[in-house]
């Protein structure tokens, strides 16, 4: 199928939670969500030997011991003809190395152990892990080298250590399981699934985080299980995990999204259930405090004065004619200022006018004059120039042009009708500005009159009988305001956050294309179950529907059954056909999702001789087909494996003796 973009995804998202583009992005980016789809991952764990010693104690076989087994691809068989002779450690101690930590070694048989060495690869990527026995527990080391070759030549004590990378050495079993935890999810490409766990007895809960132990269980395979796939029920874990072995496109982003969507919501409801109560619980205290003030509120009011009027009254009529003075000095003084502008507007033109006249008089004073002489130097004029002043009008004394004529006589006469009027006019409006000062100045001494008086009376009453009681009203007042700020008012609202809008349009979205995408892979890996498990045995097998679930709808005979309703030997041969199904849909489209490796605990335990030596030779009969494939099986039945499988793959102890 064809997975939608991340821009593509962030738009319908977009478009179903009502937001807008950047608010999407916003939130998922808040949130650590990433709608990449990240190409699928070929996955790969090949072992080729395990080497462990130590001492047996406190059995009938006591004593030291030091064994090697080399793993090929196909089946490798452990077996004894008794039960606790070894067989199932050899699970153990490979789980150990792989998983970092055993799943079911039994504690008395653990420390007969000083060293265990697996050599394996991740992805092509040779590696070692060496747990050895101390005093406080077994600590381990990690080795990395370039090939299997110099790998070997190291543990052998053939090769200089520099040869190899120690990846962590020294660490505690504790440190062991964190370190292959990061490292087998980081090298195999694995998301951590997550799920919403409720408290036991609550309805609360708390995000979970499903990591390496978890996707082993799709390699060491339960026995006397009804899970079809893992080795864990609770919260749909084993549906979870089958989807993310075969490479659903976003299931990881889904699976978290579903997981942060819960978490989100139940932060949410806690919050409003919190206030909710909260409200409740005060609703009763405020509606007394309320009522409380209003009561204050009417007792303060009825206070009278020494006037007969009420307090509130009077402080009411001071506060306004307070404002009303502050108003009418403004205005006052803008009076003032307009009245000073007028009257020296005035004055101005008295003092031009005046200066006008004097000109004029010094004009017609020095036009009489026929000065000889410089009035400056006191030299005595040329004769030329008294000529050129009575033919030619030019001044005797600066050779200026003598302004005659009518024109002339004409200007100065106008200019002093115009002088009259604008003195007149200046006159009028300094009358007027005086005027309208005088009644502001009038008004604002009436304003300030009436606040001395007010402010009296409001003192007269403060000094009255009912002064203290004033005051205590007033101090409990302000107490109960400010106990009634603290509470909460109104509805508590229980809208969804905008960040749970984007988180549930965003699992609706997911949700589509997981659903599409699994249900071609399905189609597909049923097809290829359904060839396996006839293969495996199950001749009445008509057909199989993987479920979302994490389930199997079986249909044997004609009869339809779920998987957990199976007998014992057709669950075993069906989980064996899962995965063989996963490698084979793997091997074809060129991307292993399942590493390749399954470990198989007694399935004889619920099948019948033949049909575990059927399961067995046609696993084996698979590495044709699949070349990578390598499955461990631990059996008591030796019928069930001896001439079915090479005896270069069978480590066997059957005269009752420990397998080592």
């Amino acid at each position: 199928m064809s997975v939608p973009t991340q821009d593509e995804l962030k738009s319908t998202i977009a478009e179903k939670a009502g937001l807008s583009l950047t608010k999407v992005e916003e939130v998922l980016t808040g949130q650590g969500v990433s709608l990449v789809p990240v190409p699928p991952v070929n996955r790969s764990i090949d072992i080729t030997r395990l080497t462990f010693n130590g001492t047996r104690t406190n059995t009938e076989w006591d004593g030291p011991f030091d064994k090697t087994i080399d793993f090929s691809y196909g089946v490798t068989a452990f077996i004894t003809n008794e039960n606790l002779r070894g067989k199932s450690s050899v699970l153990e101690l490979v789980t150990w190395a792989l998983r970092g930590k055993p799943r079911d070694l039994r504690s008395d048989v653990q420390p007969w152990f000083d060293r265990v060495t697996l050599e394996y690869a991740i992805n092509g990527i040779p590696m070692a892990v060496i747990l050895t026995r101390e005093e406080t527990g077994f600590v381990a080391d990690v080795i990395r080298a370039t090939d299997a070759t110099t790998l070997r030549s190291y543990l052998t004590g053939k090769a200089d250590p520099a040869v190899v990378n120690v990846v962590a050495s020294g660490l505690s079993e504790n440190q062991f399981a964190a370190f292959q935890d990061e490292t087998m999810m980081s090298l195999l490409g694995f998301d951590p699934i997550t799920n919403f766990q409720k408290h036991k007895g609550s309805d609360q809960g708390a995000a979970r985080t499903n990591t390496w132990p978890a996707y082993y269980g799709g390699i060491h395979l339960p026995r006397n299980s009804d899970l079809l796939f893992g080795d864990t029920v609770f919260a749909g874990l084993p549906a979870r995990i089958l989807q993310m072995y075969c490479n659903v496109p976003l299931m990881g982003t889904y699976i978290r999204i579903n997981t942060l969507t819960r978490v989100q919501r139940q932060d949410e409801a806690n919050i409003a259930r919190r206030a909710t109560e909260d409200a409740t619980a005060r609703a009763g205290e405020r509606a007394t405090i309320q009522a409380e003030l209003d009561a204050l509120v009417i007792k303060l009011d009825a206070l009278p004065s020494e006037t007969g009027r009420s307090f509130a009254v009077v402080s009411a009529e001071l506060r306004q004619a307070e404002r009303d003075l502050d108003t009418a000095i403004a205005e006052s003084r803008e009076a003032g200022r307009t009245y000073e502008e007028a009257r020296a507007a005035r004055q101005e033109e008295v003092l031009r006018a005046s200066r006008e006249r004097e000109t004029e008089l010094a004009e017609v004073l020095f036009q009489g004059l026929n000065p000889a002489h410089c009035p400056r130097c006191e030299q005595k004029f040329e004769a030329k120039r008294t000529e050129r002043e009575l033919s030619d009008h030019e001044c005797a004394v600066c050779t200026k042009d003598i302004p005659s004529g009518k024109e002339h006589d004409d200007d100065g006469t106008d200019d002093n009708e115009d002088a009259a009027d604008a003195l007149e006019a200046l006159q009028t409006a300094e009358d007027a500005a005086k005027e309208s000062a005088s009644a502001a100045s009038n008004a604002a001494t009436d304003s300030r009159d009436l606040v001395v008086a007010l402010a009296a009376e409001l003192t007269t009453a403060s000094q009255a009988d009912e002064f203290t009681d004033r005051l205590q009203i007033q101090l409990e007042q302000s107490r109960l305001s400010g106990r009634l700020e603290n509470f909460p008012d109104g509805q508590i609202t229980s809208e969804p956050s905008e960040t749970v809008r984007v988180l549930e349009a965003a699992l609706e979205v997911l949700k589509d294309v997981t659903v599409e995408a699994a249900g071609q892979l399905f189609t597909e890996l049923d097809d290829e179950i359904l060839t396996i498990g006839r293969k495996l045995g199950i001749d009445n097998l008509d057909s199989v529907e993987l479920n979302r679930n994490g389930g199997m709808s079986v249909v044997t005979a004609g009869v339809e059954e779920a998987f957990k309703n199976l007998s014992g030997g057709e669950r075993v041969r069906l989980r064996v056909a899962v995965i063989a199904a996963l490698l084979r849909v793997g091997h074809r489209s060129g991307v292993g999702s399942h590493p390749g490796l399954i470990l198989l605990d007694s399935p004889g335990d619920e099948l019948t001789v033949e049909a575990e030596s059927t399961l067995l030779t046609e696993l084996d009969s698979l590495k044709d087909e699949l070349p990578t494939l390598q499955v461990l099986v631990a059996s008591d039945e030796p019928r069930a494996v001896q001439g079915h499988l090479p005896e270069d793959h069978i480590y066997a102890s059957v005269d009752g003796t420990p397998l080592w």
